[in-house]
């Protein structure tokens, strides 16, 4: 099992890239991302699911 709280950022990026179709493993690896966000923002729970898409791409990309 990978620890993803040991790699980089770059790292996590790379396991996103080539995990992207698997929803659990991306899940996690974009949670841990996320997490290390020093100003996270909240989103509304009804924020459209393409929405989300966008701005965690977003995130993503410039990370």
């Amino acid at each position: 099992m990978i620890d993803l709280t040991k790699m980089s950022v770059t790292e996590l990026k790379q396991y996103l890239s080539q995990n992207r179709n698997d929803d659990d493993k991306f899940s996690e690896a974009l949670a841990e991302l996320l997490k290390r966000d020093p100003n996270p923002v909240i989103y509304s729970k009804d924020m459209p699911l393409k929405e989300q898409e966008r701005i965690f791409m977003e995130k993503i990309t410039k990370k």
